[in-house]
C-alpha cells in the first residue's frame, strides 16, 4: 500500500565533439621551429583545455555514481522516534485495556526491501524497527513501523463494543536520487470498518474497501478491495516469553489510481491486541507521464520488547 514516487534521469549526451585536424599545407619545412605555428600552438592549448574539462567533467560523474550506489536509508533511532511520540502524545487520561496496548515506543527488529521501476533503484530496512503506540482522543490508537528514515506505515485501530476495527491506515516513502528527493504519503479510509470480532473460528473471513488518496503526488482515487482471514489461534515465542496470539492473513488488490496486490500476515497478542510480529509483500504499479513506475517490496518484523519508552 505504499505510495509511488518517480522521477527521470536521462543518459548523459557527448559533451564535446573534437573534429578530425588536417595537417598544415606548408609544403616545406625549415625544420624544428616550423613545427611551432600558431596554428598548432592554438590547437595544442585547445586540446589540453578539453583535457582539462573532460578530467573535471568526468570527476563529477564519478562523484554521482559513487553518491547514487551509497545513499541508502538509515535506520530510525529509538530516540528520534521517542521524541515525536512526546510531541504529539494525547493529555487525555486513556487507560490500557485487552484491546488497546500501552502507549509508548516499542523496539521491533526486522528486515525489509523495496524497489521502483521507473526510475530503477533500491533500498534495504532494518535491522532496529521503532514502533509507536499513540492514544487519540476519541479512544482509538495509531500503531506505526518506522521501517527506516525514509519509510514508515501506520493503522489506526479501536475497540468498539468489544470489537477490534481498523479505521484506517497510511504508508510514507522517500527516494533518494541524489540531485532531488521524492517523498509521498497514501492514506487509506475504510468504511465499512474492519471488524475482527471478540468471537472468532479459525476460517473466518471478513471482507473490507478501502480509498485512498496520495500526497503530494496526485493519482485518481485507489480502491483497496481485500479480504482478512482468521488463521487461528498460535502460541509464539516472543522476546524471551511465550505469547498467544491471534493469527490473521490478508490479501488486497489495488484498482483505480494504482494497480497492484498486497498480502500480509500478522499476529495480534490476546492479551491487549499489541501486533507483535507480522509480515507482508506488495507489488503496486501507478502511471506516469514516461510510462508504468512499479513498486515492489516485502518485509517482516517481530516485536523485541514489551516494555515500551513512554
Amino acid at each position: 500500500m505504499g505510495p509511488e514516487c518517480r522521477g527521470t534521469l536521462h543518459p548523459s549526451e557527448p559533451l564535446f565533439v573534437v573534429p578530425p585536424v588536417s595537417p598544415p599545407t606548408t609544403t616545406a619545412r625549415a625544420g624544428p621551429e616550423a613545427e611551432k605555428t600558431p596554428f598548432t600552438r592554438r590547437h595544442r592549448r585547445a586540446l589540453m583545455v578539453l583535457a582539462a574539462v573532460v578530467i573535471v567533467v568526468g570527476s563529477g560523474a564519478g562523484v554521482f555514481a559513487y553518491e547514487w550506489a551509497h545513499t541508502a536509508p538509515s535506520p530510525l533511532s529509538m530516540g528520534t522516534a521517542y521524541q515525536r511520540f512526546r510531541s504529539g502524545a494525547s493529555d487525555k487520561d486513556i487507560d490500557p485495556g485487552s484491546l488497546r496496548p500501552q502507549q509508548g515506543v516499542y523496539a521491533y527488529r526486522g528486515s525489509g526491501d523495496e524497489h521502483i521501476s521507473l526510475p530503477p533503484r533500491s533500498q534495504v530496512e532494518g535491522r532496529s524497527i521503532p514502533g509507536t503506540v499513540s492514544y487519540q482522543s476519541d479512544g482509538c490508537w495509531t500503531w506505526r513501523l518506522d521501517y527506516s528514515d525514509s519509510h514508515w506505515q501506520n493503522a489506526t485501530l479501536c475497540d468498539r463494543r468489544g470489537n477490534l476495527v481498523e479505521v484506517g491506515r497510511a504508508g510514507w516513502y522517500r527516494w533518494n536520487f541524489v540531485a532531488l528527493s521524492i517523498a509521498d504519503t497514501a492514506t487509506f479510509r475504510c468504511t465499512p470498518e474492519i471488524e475482527i470480532p471478540s468471537v472468532l473460528a479459525p476460517g473466518q473471513r471478513f471482507p473490507f474497501t478501502c480509498t485512498g488518496t496520495n500526497n503530494p503526488i496526485h493519482t485518481a482515487l485507489v480502491t483497496m478491495k481485500g479480504t482478512n482471514r482468521y488463521v487461528g489461534p498460535q502460541t509464539l515465542r516472543i522476546a524471551g516469553r511465550e505469547v498467544p496470539t491471534l493469527h490473521f492473513h490478508e490479501v488486497a488488490t489495488f484498482s483505480g489510481g494504482q494497480q497492484g496486490t498486497n498480502v500480509a500476515d500478522m499476529w495480534f497478542s490476546t492479551v491487549d491486541a499489541l501486533p507483535v510480529k507480522g509480515s507482508w509483500r506488495t507489488e503496486v504499479s501507478s502511471p506516469t507521464f514516461l510510462g508504468t513506475s512499479t513498486l515492489t517490496g516485502h518485509a517482516s518484523f517481530v516485536l523485541g520488547s514489551f516494555t515500551p519508552r513512554s
